[in-house]
């Protein structure tokens, strides 16, 4: 059985609180999660809040003198494992994890691949700091990957393109365990009939996510006017927060239906047939687990994520990053062929149920019991 599992983080969400509450329930072990903030100030600007979970216990990493009580932290639970999920994303939890490697404690990362691109991760920002910024990023982590490798119990990788970012940066493949985020299924969906036969060829798209330039909403709405110009009865409804500028709001296919609220995005999403998230770049992207939970299939750009899942379980069609009229292509084809989006709707739910907390959290608890013996006969079941 495991010891204490103490996981640190810069904030606690759903999406990683729901694994926790599961790895505590399936260890049997006390699940204690240091946090370096309650709730993100721009994550909080677009519609996230702090987690609902509360069978998790929190604890708030003060501002001052953080390094001294993260310290204590660590040598007060020298014995137990240790989650640091994130960490490059907040100086305190850089600091705490240089402790922990240093302390030669049990250790393990949860990471999304680090952005190749310029755009802004949470905001726009000035595009001068952020060109700097995707330029220093490999070597940063090749520096963090040659610091951390000999030590590091498994890196849990968000994404294919993070496990091929750290295995190219030197770290042994056996200590790379692929990863994804989980949200529960709020409630079962019923399929709902759409047959094309009763009305004109007509496709209802949603997207769901911030409004900046880096999740690709530019792309999205050229590839509906693509289609519209050629009598096409396609709509698309955005949610989110960010600048409304970049909303066409000069056409009536198109509408800005405000901000979705936090909990309610199966429920909202369950209304259309096809959810598309056309991001130049994603490191997951959980609003298409969230599609796969309220069995919508999703359309996706070949540099989201969370892509890869559905993918592998057919709930899903990819087009290049950046390229509207690939989007457009992928569109046609559901459009042309409803037989195509029946298949990848009765897809969705089987790819969802892999995407459920406790599968996340038993296949965590599989790879730490290996306690660094190979782990090759392990396969995460949502990359199979």
């Amino acid at each position: 059985m495991l010891k204490n599992i103490i996981t640190w983080q810069p904030v606690l969400t759903n999406h990683q609180a729901y694994t926790y509450e599961a790895l505590e329930l399936l260890s049997g072990s006390k699940l204690i999660a240091y946090v370096a903030e309650t709730e993100n100030s721009i994550r909080k600007s677009q519609g996230w809040t702090e987690t609902t979970v509360s069978s998790v216990t929190r604890v708030l990493i003060p501002k001052r003198n953080f390094l001294s009580f993260c310290l204590n932290e660590l040598l007060k639970h020298k014995n137990d494992i240790h989650i640091f999920a994130s960490p490059f994303q907040e100086s305190k939890l850089i600091a705490c994890l240089f402790f922990a490697r240093i302390l030669g404690l049990n250790f393990y990362l949860i990471s999304e691949p680090y952005s190749p691109i310029e755009e802004g991760y949470l905001g726009d920002g000035r595009s001068y700091i952020n060109r700097i910024k995707a330029h220093l990023r490999p070597c940063i982590y090749r520096i963090y990957s040659l610091f951390l490798r000999a030590r590091v119990g498994g890196i849990f990788t968000i994404s294919k393109l993070a496990y091929d970012q750290y295995l190219g940066h030197g770290v042994p493949k056996e200590k790379l365990f692929p990863f994804a985020y989980f949200v529960p299924r709020i409630t079962q969906f019923s399929l709902i009939d759409r047959s094309p036969l009763k009305r004109p060829p007509s496709l209802k798209v949603v997207y769901v996510g911030a409004l900046i330039r880096r999740k690709g909403l530019d792309v999205l709405q050229d590839a509906i006017c693509t289609l519209r110009e050629k009598g096409y009865q396609v709509s698309l409804d955005i949610y989110g927060a960010g600048d409304q500028g970049l909303v066409f709001s000069n056409f009536d296919f198109i509408s800005y239906q405000g901000l979705i609220p936090f909990g309610d995005a199966q429920e909202v999403i369950a209304r259309y047939e096809l959810l598309v998230l056309p991001s130049r770049y994603d490191g997951w992207g959980v609003v298409i687990n969230e599609a796969l939970c309220a069995n919508v299939p999703v359309a996706y750009a070949n540099t989201v994520g969370a892509g890869e899942v559905a993918k592998n379980f057919g709930a899903g069609l990819s087009f290049s990053s950046g390229d509207s009229k690939s989007l457009s292509a992928v569109l046609l084809a559901l459009i042309d062929d409803p037989s195509l989006l029946s298949a990848l709707r009765n897809q969705t739910g089987i790819a969802a149920d892999s995407l459920q907390p406790e599968v996340g959290a038993r296949y965590m608890l599989d790879m730490m019991n290996f306690n660094g013996r190979t782990s090759e006969g392990i396969k995460p079941p949502w990359y199979f």
